[in-house]
């Protein structure tokens, strides 16, 4: 069964939600991570928050699903994420019920997990992030995407 890892909430500025986070709402900011990739540079602000984490994703490509759901619902909550020990067998299992992802082979990328979205036509319209966390010193292995 997978475990709840974080909530998404989609943002034109991270840096503009930090006294929203921490002041009001006393959230406790844990982590900024930057990933550059072509066409883009995703900023992603980690907080926690009794019961889980937060992740404000703010994304610098108007092309970018985060940034085109901010354009169409405006800023708010984006996505699930479940943590799964395998990422491909849950992926093969869920597929085998109709879901499609997004992103295919998994891709490595936040927090040293390898991740993927499923298609929200196929599960209900919820916005589903599957991550598995590499244990430390574990290599990222060949067939995910970097």
């Amino acid at each position: 069964m997978p475990i709840m890892d974080h909530f998404g909430y989609a943002v034109r500025n991270a840096d503009e939600k930090r006294g929203l986070m921490e002041k009001l709402l006393g959230f406790k900011f844990l982590e900024r991570k930057v990933y550059e990739r072509p066409g883009n540079t995703a900023t992603l602000d980690f907080y926690e928050c009794q019961g889980g984490v937060l992740e404000l994703v703010q994304n610098s490509s108007p092309d970018t699903p985060i940034n085109k759901f901010v354009a169409a619902r405006g800023e708010g909550l984006h996505h699930v994420c479940f943590r799964v020990d395998d990422i491909r067998a849950t992926m093969a299992d869920w597929e085998a019920q109709g879901v499609k992802f997004n992103i295919k082979p998994p891709l490595f990328g936040s927090r040293g997990g390898l991740l993927t979205f499923a298609d929200a036509s196929t599960t209900g319209g919820l916005a589903i992030e599957l991550v598995q966390y590499l244990k430390p010193g574990e290599p990222i292995p060949g067939w995910a995407q970097k």
